[in-house]
């Protein structure tokens, strides 16, 4: 064989391994007809095991490693078959392919005659069968190489010329590698995705990779889609030009052609194109023909990735892209589609997939683009060398004087430099110079008038190329008027039609000569859409147009003011993709702006024709001002628009819109945007004019070097922030310098930037020149723990810095104390310094400390989340004395050993200053050393923690022996560690040596039962231990507590002790060994086994050696899990053990055995809320009847049901109780009840019964053992039958000598029982109360009982409460009882409630057969109908009633409707109550009338008294009538007007006048009465003759302050009481008395020695007058009630008080409430309380102090208490505790308010105890207190006398 061959041989099977994955991709989308062709090619063996095969590629990849193994002959035909067969093959492969094959070999082929199919493999829809093979088209395809080489040398010369067409008047040559970008890479995360926008540019920056290349790189990158982005003037299409010609130049092999189309260009093609006409109309046409053109398009197609198409200019493009969704598919090239739809196809990979696509466009229209583009860059402008270097060039061949003037001036220009950053406005600057300088500004040696502006400095442009017109004359504007306006009209068409081209038959042939002329439009070559060549015009650049239209808007008449406002508005760099392409208004507004400034308006007044045009100019140019100053004010512009804006406004030059600026906003918040120079120079310019303090945000900025040049003439900034930017080393130590420039500067953030430590020490740098700092942050940048060493390093030598936070790195802050007073902030607050999460080593640690050593006034040291090693911590110990720290050091969530940690133990004996080591191991980790902070060492406590340490018994022989010398130790907590029982002994052998310990903490140490032991023997012995409270046998809770050796040496006492094993299961062997060990205590114990479980056997042992424990107090039981039995052996204690005082006990809540030091007198039990059966309750009995002391007895709650009441009270008369047993709750029936009720006739010492069988089950008996008073029994809610209520009948006959009060509520009776009920009523000849309320009795039955019960040898009240007791039933029943009984003495009706007193009858009786005679008198002497809805006619059935009521004194109808009719009857009836004495019509109606024709009908009762008539509407003459009919009296006494109205203020007059000719009124009340002036006066004038007053009622009446109207008249009233020596009730409230007005009454209290009640409430009363006051109430010895509340009355006041209240023996009510007496004042009240044993009211509400122990304590003494109120005094459970204490002994409390304290459910549970013993108490209020629901819930059910609510 040939050498040649084999060489064939090699390279065929080589080739094809080589391109198999290619090959293998292309045959997956080939025709299933074809890929069955191929596997014909395979012997039929290797073709069926091909078929097994799942997977489509699989089979694929088969068929190739098939024939790369195969013969190589079989394997070139293969090959030859493939090229044939394959579609869209890559021509480059197809040519490797063809020429290793070699020549198309003919073989026969079969047919589908000759080889049927034998079977079919189906996946995917791809089919393997024989089919047709066609023989002459496979053939077709063939590389056309000779073709592509001539286009693509064709491209090449087209770009170079087009390249040379760009470069005519460009100055510097164009340097691709000087041309810098900012490149953001895309990543997959997209950090914003909103639905309703696309993302912005900026946007993009989040989630984005950002680097710095250079042009040329843009086409050598791994991304296929490229979006560069710059400014209008950025120099894009030069540099896309210059990338043509570098390509064409083989700067860029890897791309076979070079495609390079503008926008501008293809805005001229209106119909869809196919890719074809795109490239060969409107880029470049094949030179070859068809046969040239189709294999170049099919070269494109299946080559795509050697193609870079490059698109010019997308912002000017017309539309928007549409999205790759609504591409028509599939593709066809040749097929025509919207020039959208092309670009799209591109961009998103579906046309052309592979090839490079690079689109150039102004940052503001890019939205729709974003989705598609794998990276998106940003081109960089000038900075100030390539500025000076581009001026140089411009001026080199204009003279050397005119080039170093020009550019002297240049650079000299701050605002001229900026704007030459931009590389359009370097040239057009350059161009302005030239013009300036050449027209005269070179003659002069001072510095030209340059453009402030960049308006301006078009301006000047514009008058270069018109100076190039010849003939020109000054002024150019006004020489060329026409042409310009003609020029700026086409301008501002053109922007607003979207084009930046004009076709040359729209520009006028004398306007064309023109602009020939001046240059101001350019001629372009242009292809039309039907590829016909044409020419165009445009300006000379985008800006220039825009200038040209800002003209016509401020000159041209047809622009309307309306039109003007549309134009106008701020360009975003944020936009969306709903937003519409606005391409060419970029800077029109800015133009505008700019030709609003004074400079520009001879300018603009040349362009402007008429008489008026001065005045048009300006009110043009106003408009425009006015819109900014719109926009100046407004809060809603984001960032770019706040750019946008300053530009506005700098173009203006206007200083006041720049105030109005800065005004408006605390903050120019510039985020997420790329800034340029030119930015930063019109936000310099803003913040400087406006002269005011703010603050500048440039988060996620991207800015040039050069921009921080500016920043220095941004005056007057606040704080200045650079967060997710790009600061380098380099920017640092630009922008330090250019910081030094602002002293003013209060805050600095430049986090998440790319500083380095270098950067860093260039911040800090500048830290002490910048006095105002107040923070600087420094976080995620590239820096290391050198910073932070810069940093501290500062921190020694500026005093400013108060902290220096560091957390790994992330986040760097140094803090600054105030400048105003660093030295007091200083000495107060300190230094900080936090270096979180940095692992140290020793010598890192060693420089820390030697840094912080030089930090005088160091407070806190922070060095948490490091790994912190033995010797590192050693290190931190060893200077420990340098440091100075004086608060604390941290080292949380920080890794230490155990090593390390006794380290840290060795701090508190090693360091005096420090006084507590707090380590805690567990998740999370809490380490810290804190300091003592100049605390005298005489005072110094030192407390150590090592909580979850893992120490063990080993490790605690290292910690007591740095414990040894550590006296100072008060607190020791070893908690979650693994001590065990060996551990804690070792710890008990140290306690000798802690001699100050208070407590120590051992929780949770593995301890057993046998450590409890050994902590008990410790408790006996050990004097000072004071409490043992140990959990779960000592498993979980275990604390020790001690007292100080100086207490137990002051008091000389020996201190209780405690021990605690609660949750804990005792063993009856362990009880024993425990007790024992208890018994040797020689301190009052407390033992408590709360929350455990206990055996009989372990109570039993108990049991044995409680009487031998003389030293135990307490024994708390609470929540013990116990049998019935064990609870019935604690109750043998009160037999065994004589110092029990109380057992108490119940199997889920709160139990105990209280014990005396002495043998106990008497003794209670309570066992509740167990079940106790028959059984249990004879043993309990047999237990009780052997103790001889018992007082009370509670069962309640023991579900003894009927078997077990009776079973109890059968054995009651052999028990020996002296005050009450307890029953309630049992679930007793009515046969229970009468169970209980039969105990007042079986039981003699019983004096009372209570039973109620409601939802508040009720079951008391009461005894008494030396008093006879009788028996009393109360029913409620016992429903009784017939059967029942005969039962209960014999009860009471059995007991009629002895019962005297009878009470029968909410019961329903039966017909017969009721008989039977009522007939034993007459028995009970010793009943004198009877008390029948809501029973469900008709009046049938109240007359017979009232009947019945109407003779008797005692009085006797009974009370009545029906419904059905109303308006005319109520009258009714009072005539009828008055009929059948003539014994009643008085008979009231309220609301519901008749109430009747029968007087002792002596004489002979009536029986019961007798008849009454209606004619006789009756001896009734009070009727009263009050608040019963009675109306007028109801009264009429008491017309004859009253004829025979001659003794009647007292007649009270108050708070009914009687109205006139009711009047009348009075009227009538008057004559005939010769007796009545009282007159009571307290009213509730308006009508004027009533009063008037009482008075009248007055006259005929002069035996009149007391008149009542408050609440009535009396008109002037009923004045007049009433008070001559009080005058006409001769009896009255006392008059009550309170609350009346109606009279006007003569009519007031007159009723006053009436008043004080009535000289023998003891009382009178005006509460509320409307008295002018006068009136009062005049009523002081009546007052002062009235000698026999008694009482007075002012309350509101007038309002008394000081200079007010009617104080002069008040302070008369007041003097008017000289004289009145018997006074004995004065009320004044609310009249808001000044301190005058009590100096007045002061004059008056030393004669009033019989004063018992003066209310003196919400006035105006100040301390120093309530103290006199107080001191003249002295005199008052019969005082009974002083009201002061709602005054101003404080400490002195209280003071006073204290001295004064304790004589005042009498007194029985004090309200004190809603005055700041304060603490102090508290006590002072609670010292006179002990001395106050009759007072019955104590209301001291809102005192001003939450410390109320004292007074709660003083309740002791008031034995007779019945309402208290500490409501509204933040109280909290210190006083609830102290009241739980007292409320015992006050047995006459019924009411105590808490309302709106602090008191929280540990305070309510201690009231709840104490309630048990509180039998009078009804209700304690605890609403508004820290006390949740489900806990207020909880006590509620307990007890219900506890009340959570508003009412």
């Amino acid at each position: 064989m040939a050498m040649e061959d084999v060489q064939t041989e090699e390279d065929v099977q080589t080739v094809l391994t080589q391109e198999t994955h290619e090959l293998a991709d292309i045959l997956s989308y080939q025709d299933d007809g074809h890929l069955t062709m191929l596997y014909e090619m395979m012997d039929i063996s290797a073709r069926e095991r091909l078929v097994q095969l799942a997977s489509h590629r699989e089979r694929i990849l088969g068929l190739l490693n098939y024939f790369r193994t195969a013969d190589p002959a079989i394997c070139r035909q293969f090959l030859q078959m493939v090229c044939m067969l394959c579609e869209n093959m890559p021509m480059l492969l197809e040519s490797r392919l063809m020429s290793v094959a070699g020549s198309v070999t003919i073989h026969p082929w079969p047919t589908p005659a000759s080889e049927p199919p034998e079977e079919v493999v189906e996946n995917n829809s791809h089919t393997l069968v024989d089919e047709y093979m066609p023989s002459q088209e496979c053939c077709l395809k063939r590389p056309r190489l000779d073709h592509i080489e001539s286009y693509k040398a064709a491209v090449r010369r087209c770009l170079l010329q087009r390249w040379k067409r760009v470069m005519q008047g460009v100055v510097k040559e164009v340097c691709l590698e000087e041309a810098w970008v900012s490149l953001r890479h895309k990543t997959l995360v997209r950090p914003r995705d909103r639905a309703d926008r696309g993302l912005s540019p900026p946007e993009l920056q989040e989630g984005a990779v950002e680097d710095r290349v250079t042009v040329d790189s843009l086409l050598g990158s791994e991304a296929r889609v490229t979006l560069l982005l710059g400014q209008a003037g950025s120099g894009k299409t030069l540099l896309m030009h210059c990338l043509g010609q570098r390509w064409a130049q083989d700067a860029f092999p890897s791309f076979h052609l070079l495609v390079l189309l503008e926008f501008r260009q293809l805005n001229l093609v209106a119909r869809p194109l196919s890719l074809k006409e795109l490239l060969f109309l409107f880029f470049l046409p094949p030179e070859g023909g068809e046969e040239e053109g189709a294999a170049v398009l099919d070269f494109i197609l299946h080559n795509p990735e050697k193609i870079c198409w490059i698109f010019d200019g997308y912002d000017e493009f017309h539309t928007k892209i549409t999205h790759s969704g609504s591409l028509s598919s599939p593709f066809d090239p040749r097929c025509p589609l919207p020039m959208s739809e092309l670009i799209s196809g591109l961009c998103s990979r579906r046309i052309l997939p592979g090839c490079t696509l690079l689109i150039t466009c102004r940052p503001r229209d890019v939205t729709d683009l974003e989705s598609s583009v794998d990276c998106i860059g940003e081109l960089l402008g000038f900075n100030r060398r390539i500025v000076k270097e581009y001026a140089e060039q411009y001026f080199q061949d204009k003279g050397l004087d005119l080039k170093e003037k020009a550019v002297s001036h240049l650079l000299a220009n701050h605002h001229l430099l900026t704007m030459c950053y931009l590389p359009a406005l370097c040239h057009i600057c350059c161009v302005c110079l030239d013009h300036i300088f050449s027209s005269g500004g070179s003659q002069s040696q001072a510095l030209p008038q340059l453009p402030t502006t960049l308006t301006q400095v078009y301006l000047q442009i514009l008058c270069a190329f018109l100076s190039r017109c010849p003939g020109t004359v000054t002024p150019l504007m006004q020489s060329h008027r026409a042409e310009v306006t003609q020029l700026s009209c086409m301008a501002m068409r053109g922007l607003e039609d979207s084009r930046i081209v004009f076709l040359s038959e729209e520009v006028p042939p004398d306007l064309l000569d023109f602009v020939t002329k001046t240059g101001l439009l350019s001629q372009v070559d242009l292809t039309h859409e039907d590829g016909s060549k044409g020419q165009g015009y445009t300006f000379m650049h985008l800006t220039m147009q825009e200038f040209m239209g800002a003209l016509h808007i401020m000159t041209s008449e047809d622009i309307t003011e309306a039109q003007l406002r549309k134009k106008f508005n701020l360009k975003t760099r944020w936009t969306t993709k709903s937003d519409p392409k606005t391409v060419f208004t970029d800077s029109l507004h800015l133009y505008v702006c700019g030709l609003a400034a004074p400079a520009c308006f001879p300018y603009l007044l040349q362009l402007v024709e008429g008489a008026g045009a001065v005045g048009w100019v300006k009110k043009r140019q106003a408009l425009v001002l006015k819109l900014l100053r719109s926009l100046a004010v407004s809060t809603n512009l984001t960032g770019p628009k706040v750019v946008e804006l300053c530009h506005c406004i700098q173009e203006t030059q206007d200083a006041h819109l720049a105030r109005e600026v800065v005004g408006s906003r605390p903050c120019f918040e510039l985020r997420n945007i790329t800034l340029n120079p030119v930015d930063l120079d019109s936000l310099a310019f803003v913040v400087s004019s406006a002269g005011v303090g703010m603050g500048l945000d440039f988060g996620a900025c991207s800015m040039e070097l050069e921009c921080l040049d500016i920043l220095p003439r941004c005056q007057h900034i606040d704080y200045l922030m650079f967060i997710c930017g790009n600061l380098t080393d380099v920017g640092a130590a630009k922008l330090a310098r250019a910081l030094e420039s602002c002293p003013q500067i209060t805050e600095l953030n430049f986090s998440d930037n790319s500083l380095t430590d270098r950067g860093v020490r260039e911040i800090a740098d500048i830290i002490p020149k910048l006095p105002s700092l107040a923070s600087v942050s420094l976080g995620k940048n590239g820096c290391s723990l050198e910073s932070i060493y810069t940093l501290l390093e500062k921190m020694t030598s500026c005093p400013s810095i108060q902290e220096v936070y560091a957390d790994e790195m992330k986040d760097i802050n140094v803090l600054f104390f105030p400048s105003s007073d660093i030295q007091g902030s200083k000495k107060e607050v300190g230094l900080t310094v936090s270096l979180l999460n940095c692992s140290l080593n020793t010598d890192q640690m060693t420089r820390l400390c030697q840094l912080l050593s030089r930090c005088p006034g160091l407070s806190v040291l922070d060095l948490s989340g490091g790994h912190m090693k033995a010797d590192t911590l050693k290190a931190l110990t060893d200077s420990l004395q340098k440091l100075y720290i004086s608060k604390q050091i941290v080292l949380n969530n920080s890794h230490i050993s155990v090593d390390g940690l006794m380290i840290l133990t060795s701090f508190l004996s090693v360091c005096p200053d420090v006084v507590q080591v707090d380590i805690r191991l567990q998740d999370p980790v809490r380490v810290s050393m804190l300091f003592s902070s100049g605390i005298e060492k005489y005072k110094i406590s030192k407390r150590l923690c090592l909580i979850g340490c893992a120490l063990r018994p080993p490790h605690l022989d290292r910690l007591c022996g740095n414990l040894r010398d550590c006296s100072a130790l008060t607190m020791l907590d070893i908690s979650n560690n693994a001590l065990e029982n060996k551990g804690l002994k070792k710890l008990l052998d140290l306690l000798p040596q802690l001699s100050n310990i208070q407590e120590i903490n051992v929780s949770e140490n593995a301890v057993s039962m046998e450590g409890v032991m050994l902590l008990a023997g410790t408790l006996c012995s050990h004097r000072n231990m004071s409490e043992v409270n140990v959990s779960h046998g000592g498993n979980k809770k275990l604390f020790l507590k001690f007292h100080s050796s100086k207490r137990i040496q002051s008091t000389g006492l020996e201190q209780c002790k405690k021990l605690s094993v609660t949750h804990s299961g005792i063993q009856p062997t362990d009880m024993n060994k425990l007790c024992r060990r208890l018994v040797q205590c020689p301190s009052p114990l407390e033992l408590d086994f709360s929350h455990g479980s206990l055996k009989d056997e372990a109570i039993e042992n108990l049991l044995k050696i409680l009487p031998k424990m003389t030293s135990l107090q307490l024994l708390n039981m609470s929540h013990v899990q116990m049998s019935t039995d064990g609870a019935l052996l604690l109750v043998r204690s009160l037999i065994d053990c004589q110092r029990v005082r109380a057992v108490e006990l119940r199997p889920q809540g709160e139990a105990f055995i209280k014990f005396v030091n002495m043998k106990a007198e008497q003794a209670t039990c309570r066992l509740t809320q167990y079940t106790l059966s028959s059984g249990d309750v004879e043993k309990l009995s047999g237990i009780l009847e052997k103790c001889p002391r018992l007082s009370d007895l509670d069962l309640s709650s023991n579900l003894l049901r009927d078997e077990g009441v009776k079973s109890f009270v059968d054995s009651l008369p052999r028990l020996r109780i002296a005050s009450s047993v307890n029953l309630d709750d049992n679930r007793l029936t009515q046969m229970g009840a009468l169970y209980l009720l039969n105990t007042v006739t079986t039981c003699e010492k019983v004096v009372e019964v209570e039973v109620s069988l409601g939802t508040e089950e009720r079951s008391l008996i009461r005894f008494e053992q030396d008093s006879d008073c009788g028996k009393t029994l109360s029913l409620r809610e016992c429903h009784f039958g017939d059967d029942h209520l005969q039962r209960l009948a014999e009860i009471l006959k059995s007991c009629a000598a002895q019962l005297v009060k009878l009470r029968l509520s909410c019961n329903t009776m039966q017909r017969e029982g009721l008989l039977a009920l009522q007939n034993s009523l007459t028995t009970l000849s010793s009943l004198h109360t009877l008390d029948i309320r809501n029973n469900g009795l008709n009046v049938q039955v109240i007359e017979g009982l009232v009947k019945q019960l109407r003779c008797g040898h005692v009085q006797r009240y009974i009370s009545i409460e029906e419904t059905w007791i109303t308006a005319e039933a109520a009258v009714n029943l009072v005539s009828c009882c008055l009929n059948l009984n003539p014994n009643i003495h008085t008979i009231r009706v309220n609301q519901t409630i008749v109430q009747i007193t029968l007087e002792k009858f002596t004489n002979h009786t009536p029986t019961s057969g007798d008849s009454v005679d209606m004619a006789s008198s009756l001896s009734t002497v009070t009727i009263s109908l009050v608040d019963c809805a009675v109306q007028g006619n109801h009264l009429v059935s008491l017309q004859t009633v009253l004829q025979r009521c001659t003794l009647l004194q007292d007649l009270d109808l108050s708070h009914n409707s009687v109205g006139r009719v009711g009047a009348e009857f009075l009227c009538s009836v008057l004559p005939s109550l010769v007796s009545l004495r009282k007159l009571s019509l307290e009213s509730k109606e308006t009508s004027e009338d009533l009063v008037l024709l009482l008075a009248e009908g007055l006259l005929q009762a002069k035996s009149i008294e007391s008149l009542n008539f408050s609440g009535h509407v009396i008109s002037d003459r009923g004045a007049v009538v009433l008070t001559r009919t009080l005058q006409n009296l001769p009896n009255i006494r006392t008059i009550n007007l309170s609350q009346c109205s109606g009279w006007t203020a003569a009519g007031a007059l007159d009723l006053v006048r009436g008043l004080g000719q009535c000289l023998s009124l003891e009382g009178i009340s005006l509460d509320f009465a409307q008295l002018d002036e006068e009136s009062t006066v005049s009523l002081a004038q009546g007052l002062h003759a009235m000698t026999s007053l008694k009482r007075l009622n002012l309350n509101k009446k007038v309002t008394m302050v000081t200079g007010s109207p009617g104080e002069g008249a008040t302070l008369v009233l007041l003097a008017s009481l000289e004289g009145l020596r018997g006074m004995e009730e004065i009320e004044l409230e609310g009249m808001r008395m000044s301190d005058k007005g009590v100096e007045e009454l002061i004059k008056h209290l030393p004669t009033w020695t019989g004063l018992r009640k003066i209310s003196l409430s919400e006035n105006c009363i100040g301390d120093q007058a309530g103290e006199r006051l107080v001191q003249a109430l002295a005199n008052c010895t019969e005082l009974e009630v002083l009201h002061l509340s709602r005054n101003k009355l404080s400490l002195a006041c209280a003071a006073k008080m204290g001295q004064v209240l304790p004589t005042l023996t009498h007194l029985r009510v004090l309200d004190l409430s809603e005055n700041p007496i304060g603490r102090e004042g508290s006590v002072s009240i609670s010292n006179a309380l002990i001395f106050m044993k009759h007072l019955t009211k104590i209301h001291l509400t809102s005192i001003g102090t939450s410390d109320l122990t004292g007074l709660a304590a003083s309740l002791a003494s008031c034995v007779c208490a019945e309402d208290v109120s500490f409501a509204w005094n933040d109280c909290g459970d210190d006083v609830a505790v102290k009241l739980s204490e007292v409320l015992p002994q006050c047995q006459k409390l019924r009411r105590l308010d808490l309302e709106s304290n602090s008191i929280s459910a540990t305070g309510a549970e201690a009231l709840a105890r104490s309630l048990q013993s509180c039998p009078s108490l009804e209700v304690i209020r605890l609403w508004r207190n820290s006390i949740s629901t489900s806990d207020a819930q909880r006590l509620r059910q307990r007890e219900k006398r506890l009340n959570f609510f508003s009412t």
